[in-house]
């Protein structure tokens, strides 16, 4: 209404032309306060909280009395509720996990009703060094749920009354929160048909490789196999080593259930003649023995 009546008093054109230049001028540098015009202001919506999701829960620690009264799982042993590769599909997932207790509680199965069947001691048996296995799956869950591991025992026994379907490897299943688990990047290779180790890296390099002594078709070196470094160690009761490292797998032969007074483990090791075939080992250079011992125990060990 102010606008309105000051118009009206002034009158004229030149009135009229500074009335416009006057409510042009104010429009610019003002912007209308007709106090019936209030802004509204945008509201703020309220963001929906992403819900927490429930871990799914783990088998309970055991006592010690429960540990102490299962199976160990080393590598003269025979459990038979162990896994094989009928049972599991181990995949690459480059980590090393070391037990945080003298024994931990190996199982069946990732569930939490799950009761443990086995155990993995902190030590190699018989030589007494720090044991570490590898890791081939994970199962989510509270405390970093169950992994899928290595194990140096058999669930079956092969040769004369034995299994002839008997695995070389066995695996289980254990909690997270029993283990350190690190990263690696390294893995040994051991191509079979072609009659090669190598150490490979988690990009696909080669960091080292050469050919290597294999087996006979009657105590085979085992094959599509996934195992790993139990561990890496010179004894020279073993005079053919020549001092050289031994590097010893969790993998026993599949067709004979001993050798050499222990359940026909697999091992990674020189041999001087470097002709004909071993008893299902892998016979290797002496550098090569050196370059896989320094590798860290527990590394994952593909035979193919």
């Amino acid at each position: 209404m102010r606008r309105r009546g000051w118009i009206a008093v002034v009158g004229g054109a030149a009135a009229l032309a500074v009335a416009a230049a006057v409510v042009v001028g104010v429009t610019a540098d003002r912007p209308d306060t007709d106090p019936t015009h209030v802004a509204r202001a945008t509201p703020t919506a309220t963001p929906t909280p992403t819900p927490t999701p429930t871990l799914a829960a783990v088998p309970r620690a055991p006592s010690a009395a429960t540990l102490a009264a299962l199976p160990s799982a080393f590598h003269d042993g025979v459990v038979p509720e162990l896994l094989d590769g009928g049972d599991v599909r181990p995949a690459d997932t480059w980590q090393i996990a070391t037990p945080r207790h003298d024994l931990v509680a190996l199982y069946a199965s990732p569930s939490s009703r799950a009761r443990p069947v086995a155990t993995l001691s902190h030590l190699v048996s018989t030589i007494d060094l720090p044991a570490a296995t590898a890791v081939w799956g994970r199962s989510p869950g509270v405390d970093g749920g169950m992994l899928l591991v290595s194990t140096p025992a058999r669930n079956r026994t092969p040769g004369v009354g034995g299994d002839p379907e008997a695995p070389s490897a066995t695996f289980a299943w254990a909690r997270a929160a029993d283990f350190t688990v690190a990263d690696t990047d390294r893995m040994i290779r051991v191509d079979v048909a072609r009659s090669t180790v190598s150490v490979v890296t988690r990009s696909g390099q080669v960091t080292a490789t050469e050919a290597a002594r294999l087996g006979t078709a009657e105590d085979p070196t085992p094959s599509d196999t996934a195992t790993y470094v139990e561990a890496a160690y010179v004894d020279t009761r073993v005079t053919y080593t020549q001092g050289n490292p031994i590097i010893l797998t969790g993998a026993h032969s599949s067709r004979i259930p001993s050798y050499g007074g222990n359940a026909a483990l697999t091992a990674l090791h020189y041999y001087p003649d470097p002709t004909g075939s071993s008893h299902g080992c892998v016979r290797i250079s002496a550098e090569m023995t050196r370059t896989l011992a320094a590798l860290p125990v527990g590394t994952p060990i593909r035979f193919s």
